[in-house]
């Protein structure tokens, strides 16, 4: 057994090297010199989606010692870590950044970093994001990741704190034998056409959907408010967009909460809940008490049809022996005039949100800096997207990689959505909430009004919030040129 194996799942270490060319070659020949000609150390943390998943490990030592063989002069040491939970990763991050512990990269979710970057916690990555780099080609991040997702990682103040290393798109997930044995010969694309599908499977004894929801870390819930709402309200995006950039930007999304052009108390935001409160006599009963994995299980035993997953959460699935059934993915059917009169009648991509997302700590040694910054970019090269994408189901954070076959299915086809109000890149806090809340209101505890009020008031204090963090008015007009 290799040395390498022995100290796997957990945690693995492993020599590598760093050297440079171009402008690379200056800044790592200064770190190489501040160690006095030794190698410069970096501790890396990479967050693993599942624990034990044997080709996620294999996957990131290829990437190490990939790495290893370009640059002899660093030693990464490299630990893999399964946290069970969004929670429990934040708690993590949370600690080892105050505690001033934090590896010199690591994992954290584009939802936390610029939190992070405003305490002063993380190093300020603006400067590299326009270099051009040798392991992305001589281009620089601004040029090969999409606007989409410089929009979403950019920061009140046009900061960028984390780089993202894969993209999680939305799809569904179907039991293709389910299907055919209800009679269902065309993969639904409207939600009415959706609807019709799962009343077929529920008249041969299956749950259509498996809709995990005890926490907000269970996805679907936040995952098909913000889809639906993104398709009722997509007519107003106008009114928002002041500078015409085509998405609605952190000051904008301020300016039209303050102001009462989004008001989610009012239609069209309202009457997305009683759309999906009608969806979930589809849901196994006891929904609120079923969990992400729990829901997994379901889906695989075939006692539900139909489940929501990223690229990389399908990986598991796909790859399970315990299935003994075809599967495939397709979009969230979308909303129709026939379901709602501001429908706009296609789907809105939810897809395009960054994940895996490395930082680095204020705390790193300067001389380790470079380094960091040079690994970040070799896991974002052309290579190693393209690997990470074939061996573990990550859709490319890059413009510059090829789309496995297994991964077609979450290509994009619909528009990206631009306001996301209820994501947590915008107001984490209206995110959690909305889904605790959600649930109150889902099993009959808690009316429309009361559930919209409360979840209000805190969109409310976080647009105050920011209001004063950035000194944004209407009389300034919120920062806006």
């Amino acid at each position: 057994m290799s040395p390498l194996k022995r100290l796997l799942p957990l945690c693995l270490t492993v020599p590598l090297a760093f050297t440079g060319c171009g402008d690379a070659a200056t800044t790592s020949s200064s770190a190489g010199s501040s160690n006095q000609g030794g190698k410069t150390e970096l501790n890396v943390m990479i967050m693993a989606e599942a624990s034990g998943d044997q080709t996620e490990q294999q996957v990131w030592e290829e990437t190490a010692r990939s790495y290893m063989e370009k640059h002899p002069n660093v030693d990464i040491k490299l630990q893999l870590q399964n946290f069970g939970g969004v929670e429990q990763h934040r708690a993590w991050i949370t600690t080892q950044l105050l505690g001033g512990t934090a590896p010199d990269v690591f994992t954290t979710r584009y939802i936390w970093d610029q939190e992070d970057l405003k305490k002063g916690l993380l190093v300020d990555l603006t400067p590299y994001y326009s270099k051009k780099q040798p392991n992305l080609g001589d281009k620089s991040w601004e040029e090969i990741f999409p606007k989409s997702m410089l929009q979403r990682l950019m920061g009140d103040n046009k900061t960028f704190a984390s780089v993202p290393t894969s993209v999680d798109s939305v799809r569904v997930l179907y039991n293709k034998d389910l299907f055919a044995k209800a009679g269902i010969q065309n993969i639904p694309k409207t939600w009415n056409e959706f609807l019709e599908a799962q009343e077929k499977l529920k008249g041969i004894g299956v749950t259509p959907f498996g809709f995990p929801n005890t926490k907000p870390g269970d996805y679907s819930y936040s995952w098909s408010v913000r889809i639906l709402t993104e398709e009722l309200i997509a007519g107003q995006y106008e009114k928002m967009d002041v500078n015409k950039s085509g998405f609605i930007e952190m000051n904008e999304y301020v300016r039209a909460v303050d102001q009462g052009i989004v008001d989610i108390t009012k239609p069209p935001y309202r009457d997305v809940f009683p759309i999906i409160k009608n969806w979930s006599k589809y849901w196994p009963k006891g929904y609120n008490g079923i969990d992400f994995a729990t829901s997994s299980d379901m889906f695989l035993r075939g006692e539900v049809a139909m489940v929501m997953r990223t690229s990389g959460q399908s990986k598991p699935l796909y790859e399970s022996k315990a299935r003994k059934f075809e599967m495939a993915a397709f979009p969230l059917p979308y909303l129709t005039k026939d379901n709602h009169p501001d429908a706009i009648s296609k789907l809105m991509e939810i897809g395009g949100v960054p994940a895996g997302n490395l930082a680095i700590p204020k705390s790193i040694k300067p001389e380790k800096l470079d380094a960091a910054v040079d690994f970040m970019a070799y896991v974002t090269s052309a290579k190693i997207q393209g690997t990470h994408a074939e061996k573990l189901y990550r859709t490319p954070a890059t413009s510059t990689a090829e789309l496995p076959e297994q991964l077609k299915g979450f290509m994009f086809v619909g528009d990206p959505m631009k306001l996301n109000i209820y994501g947590g890149e915008v107001d984490k806090n209206v995110t959690e909430n909305n889904q605790k809340l959600g649930q109150l209101y889902l099993e009959g505890s808690m009316q429309l009004d009361n559930y919209l009020n409360e979840l209000k008031k805190i969109m409310l204090a976080g647009v105050q919030q920011k209001k004063e963090e950035n000194k944004w008015n209407a009389e300034n007009n919120y920062g806006l040129k």
